[in-house]
């Protein structure tokens, strides 16, 4: 193609060309062939620099380098792995070299693990690997995927008010919490240890719903009055015609409340 684009820059001079050497220069062939010929280059360089899923615990020095690894953090995930020891998720890699919260981002996403660890119980996977939500750091929740700065200050503090989130309907209530986001948090951490003490919902005020995860004082103070209209529920499931309570913090309420109907008063 090219030699055929040449011998027709030879057959003619246009008034616009000039000779060197003998050679008849067409600038407007020769302007489209340079063009051409940097948008292949410039697309064998994208080619060339894209960075494709990988397993971070086979980097290389070239590949570290390519990945802005410093030469600091590249030495603690050559020791780490030295001892035979593996990571097993992002933010076990990210405790073993201290990368920070930006390279996470750019770079965790292309992290490609093996199938047996994606599709392993939590057993299989080790448990003493992850932490409580109690101990979660902001760093250590904003390198999950998916969690911003946003959900992880909610998460802090719903677990710092509601002391530790024990159960996956705790999880869920709090707002931006999508199935895909829970079980990424479930990769890395565990839940905390609580004991539930249902309560019988006829007999608390609104200052004692709100100690419920998911209900504010208004909704509390919703919920009182619509016990007392009623004299009392006979089941939780009376709650659900509360347009205010959806089913994601319905789950949450059942695991706190229950309804029973004192048979001497009527509550």
């Amino acid at each position: 193609m090219f030699i055929l684009l040449l011998f027709s820059m030879f057959l003619k001079t246009p008034p616009h060309a000039s000779r060197l050497g003998g050679v008849v220069l067409h600038s407007k062939e020769i302007n489209l062939w340079l063009l051409a010929y940097d948008s292949a280059a410039h697309a064998r360089a994208l080619r060339r620099d894209k960075i494709f899923p990988f397993n971070p615990n086979f980097i290389a020095p070239a590949k570290a380098d390519r990945l802005g690894l410093s030469a600091a953090e590249f030495k603690k995930l050559k020791e780490y792995r030295e001892t035979g020891k593996w990571i097993n998720s992002a933010l076990e890699f990210k405790h073993v070299t201290g990368v920070s919260n930006e390279w996470m981002e750019q770079f965790s996403s292309l992290f490609k693990f093996p199938e047996f660890l994606n599709n392993a119980t939590t057993s299989v996977r080790g448990l003493s690997n992850k932490i409580p939500f109690g101990q979660a750091t902001f760093e250590e929740l904003t390198a999950i995927r998916g969690v911003g700065p946003g959900i992880a200050r909610r998460i802090i503090s719903a677990r710092d008010k509601w002391n530790g989130i024990g159960h996956e309907q705790e999880l869920m209530v709090i707002y931006g919490i999508t199935p895909a986001i829970k079980q990424a948090l479930l990769d890395a951490f565990v839940y905390d240890q609580k004991t539930i003490n249902a309560r019988n919902v006829n007999k608390l005020n609104p200052s004692d719903l709100t100690e419920i995860p998911g209900i504010h004082y208004s909704l509390a103070k919703s919920i009182w009055e619509f016990v007392r209209l009623r004299h009392g529920l006979n089941t939780i499931d009376q709650l659900n015609l509360l347009e205010e309570i959806h089913p994601r913090l319905f789950k949450v309420i059942e695991l706190y409340l229950y309804a029973m109907k004192n048979k001497t008063d009527g509550t």
